[in-house]
């Protein structure tokens, strides 16, 4: 039955930090760095049996970064919990590639056109893409020793976005 009431979308911002609940009951919390329907993210490493400071997590390290959809936002599976969280100044912020009028583009991670792709580009760098929430948490879990690691999650490791750092802005 349609009641007619339409669900609230969470309006997202930079530095938002957002809390969900493991397989296992344990809370894992990431952090909006680019807002939208299509966002960029980052992952926390720890996982925690109650909510922790806001100094725990920014002393934890980073477990996954990338481009995702806010599905589970809109759901409210990922909550905001607070704001302003200081995005690391290292956060490792790969390059890709975009095809424009038939020709290979560098972009910087948030997409914006750097120029024509360089030849030690073209292999190295992958297309822009996103994935979809649920591999996130299935990937942050499995570095947690819930589930298998798989090699499907490798895209979404810090050392993966920082071997696609070739041009910074």
């Amino acid at each position: 039955m349609n009641s007619g009431l339409k669900t609230k979308r969470t309006r997202l911002r930079r530095g938002d930090i957002f809390e969900f609940s493991t397989t296992d009951g344990r809370l894992a919390y990431g952090v909006v760095l680019t807002p939208g329907g299509v966002l960029n993210v980052l992952f926390l490493k720890t996982l925690h049996a109650s909510r922790p400071t806001v100094e725990m997590l920014f002393e934890d390290d980073i477990a996954l970064v990338g481009t995702t959809m806010d599905a589970l936002f809109y759901h409210k599976h990922w909550v905001v919990i607070g704001r302003d969280f200081p995005v690391p100044p290292d956060l490792p912020r790969p390059n890709w590639k975009i095809a424009i009028d038939g020709q290979l583009h560098t972009t910087d991670f948030e997409g914006e056109s750097l120029g024509p792709i360089r030849a030690d580009e073209i292999e190295l760098l992958d297309y822009k893409s996103s994935f979809a929430p649920i591999m996130f948490q299935d990937a942050l879990e499995a570095l947690n020793g819930i589930g298998e690691w798989r090699e499907a999650y490798e895209p979404l490791t810090p050392a993966y976005a920082k071997c696609r750092m070739t041009r910074i802005r």
